[in-house]
């Protein structure tokens, strides 16, 4: 008799009870027969957390926080837990609970990576309203010190790096490559530099067709981005934080834009700004 990979979903949550509520049960109606679920409360003051204490599911385990984890540290934490009791063969798969998923969703991720060789499996994103594609993940351009989020379909566009609402990792990546760098990505390009480093170690890297996220498509960060120029190239909050992205690209990458990338971003700063402004 084979056995079944368990697949462990880590759930980072902060209040929104009611989100977390219809994320509950679409995991309950996942037709993948062994699903694992870690929600880890970072100090929700809504009733989440009495919520979840009562909630009577034997493949539910919660993990608090004071309010400081953020996403990234949110996902060390249940990473953290998962890495003490899973089996080589089984998975890792990282969501947010803001999405809505079908019935199928797990049991489609797990047979895409199996079909491909243990592959990293990520997700399409779309819009929880219309359907329409909002991405299927980044494409790093080193040179340039972008992430270039792929919003089409065009298969020929390369996706190296994929995003943590909704991603299935094989525990033999998650065993080789460890637990995220929450302490240098503490939360936004937690996920990418996650993944960026999975890639680097081998492991193939996908998007499924079929398994789809459904989310809005505002973006999570809106609120930090209108401000102040302080508020959004300075918060640990936000995706244009500085201090991450040179760090990421002092890690990632080829050695010799590595060891540069602290004086060459802000010379791809003032390109782009001449690229947008002067045509």
């Amino acid at each position: 008799m084979d056995i079944i990979p368990t697949v462990y979903c880590v759930v980072p949550v902060y209040n929104r009870l009611e989100t977390t509520k219809s994320f509950l049960q679409h995991i309950e109606k996942q037709d993948y027969p062994a699903v694992y679920l870690i929600i880890v409360d970072d100090g929700s003051t809504d009733g989440t957390g009495e919520y979840l204490a009562r909630t009577p599911q034997s493949n539910l385990t919660v993990l608090k926080g004071d309010g400081n984890l953020w996403w990234g540290g949110a996902m060390y934490l249940g990473v953290s837990w998962i890495m003490r009791i899973a089996k080589q063969g089984d998975y890792l798969l990282m969501i947010n609970n803001d999405v809505r998923i079908e019935k199928n969703y797990i049991s489609t991720l797990v047979k895409e990576s199996v079909t491909n060789g243990a592959a990293v499996v990520g997700s399409m994103q779309r819009d929880d309203m219309s359907g329409a594609l909002l991405g299927r993940g980044w494409h790093i351009d080193y040179w340039a010190m972008r992430f270039n989020w792929i919003n089409c379909e065009d298969r020929n566009i390369a996706v190296n790096a994929l995003s943590g609402r909704g991603v299935l990792f094989p525990m033999g990546a998650v065993f080789q490559v460890g637990n995220v760098n929450a302490r240098f990505f503490p939360h936004y390009l937690c996920d990418i530099e996650y993944t960026t480093r999975v890639s680097e170690a081998g492991w193939k890297i996908l998007v499924s067709k079929a398994a789809d996220v459904f989310t809005s498509a505002q973006l999570s960060d809106a609120h930090i981005q209108d401000k102040s120029l302080f508020s959004k190239y300075g918060s640990f909050r936000s995706r244009k934080n500085l201090l991450h992205k040179i760090l990421f690209f002092s890690l990632h990458g080829p050695l010799f834009l590595r060891i540069l990338a602290a004086p060459r971003y802000p010379l791809t700063i003032i390109a782009r700004f001449f690229e947008q402004f002067c045509g």
